[in-house]
């Protein structure tokens, strides 16, 4: 019980914000430019650093071998996620098909994941965490890409260099030559660690005021995202985690951004490549408040799991 209710504490606290960032933008305080650059900021800056803190002051010792699972079972969440998606929404039209299914396959497993496995894992849980982004980038940037494009070349600078990459090449040297940077350097990094939950749940709040309320009960669809987004996917990925029985750390945080709301890229790669950008607006939107009562849900079967799988 007392579980429960600091996982619905920690996801409280999300939703206040996302209520700030929807009353700031419905009054202009919060522009759509500056929603833009408070993303820019998130991806480019905020990330890297949330994931260089997590190394800077864990006191946790992980092993190459749980790392490296870290990344299979993250791969293995969005590779499921896929398989769901492509069993759905065969009779809609085109674009808007491919919009629902990027919907369902990639999750908000930064803005949102991140901040909630800090509150309720910790820093070992981020530190697993920041292979999950890792994994999503690399998936984004892959399939995603090639799917909202419409089959446009790749750039593998862009893979290459995106925020969970150049965060892992600073915090993994950190962790295992045991560096410890001085206050000048670990100070401010800690400092831009810390806007990311404010920060990114403000710009979920503002893609929630950009949404006519009338269309969140018409659209069905977007229903059906997130009950696959939030329900399916998730409990399919648990199943194969009760196989793989991974440490309860990694267990738990792997499902938690699993079970995240939709992406924010979802509106950011729809606005880019000409897709229904409204469309994906309330698939973040819907998911996101539905989430409220998914993630505590999922997380608390995670960690029934884990008392299963080791008493």
């Amino acid at each position: 019980m007392e579980a429960m209710l600091t996982i619905i504490s920690k996801v409280a606290v999300m939703l206040i914000l996302i209520l700030l960032g929807y009353f700031v933008s419905k009054k202009g305080i919060l522009s759509d430019r500056g929603t833009s650059e408070i993303n820019t900021l998130l991806l480019q800056i905020v990330t890297p650093c949330l994931i260089v803190n997590s190394f800077l002051t864990s006191e946790d010792t992980l092993t190459p071998t749980e790392l490296l699972l870290a990344v299979v079972t993250s791969a293995l969440a969005i590779t499921l996620s896929i398989g769901v998606a492509y069993c759905f929404f065969r009779k809609e039209p085109t674009e808007r098909k491919k919009v629902l299914r990027f919907a369902v396959v990639f999750s908000n497993a930064g803005f949102m994941g991140l901040p909630l496995v800090e509150g309720i894992v910790g820093s070992k849980g981020v530190m697993y965490g920041s292979f999950f982004i890792v994994v999503f980038n690399l998936f984004c940037w892959t399939y995603g890409f090639r799917m909202m494009s419409g089959g446009q070349k790749m750039s593998w600078k862009v893979l290459l260099l995106n925020p969970g990459i150049i965060g892992l090449l600073f915090g993994l040297p950190i962790y295992f030559l045991h560096l410890h940077l001085p206050a000048v350097i670990a100070d401010p990094v800690g400092f831009l660690a810390n806007l990311n939950t404010p920060l990114a749940m403000l710009v979920i709040g503002s893609y929630v005021a950009k949404v006519d309320l009338h269309s969140f009960v018409s659209d069905l669809a977007v229903y059906k995202v997130a009950a696959l987004r939030l329900l399916a996917a998730p409990l399919l990925f648990l199943a194969c985690l009760l196989l793989i029985r991974p440490e309860p750390d990694l267990l738990v945080t792997s499902v938690i951004q699993a079970a995240c709301p939709v992406a924010a890229n979802t509106v950011l790669f729809a606005v880019q490549y000409k897709r229904d950008s409204a469309l994906a607006s309330k698939t973040v939107a819907v998911s996101t408040v539905l989430s409220i009562l998914a993630i505590p849900l999922l997380t608390i079967l995670a960690q029934a799991a884990c008392e299963f799988l080791y008493g």
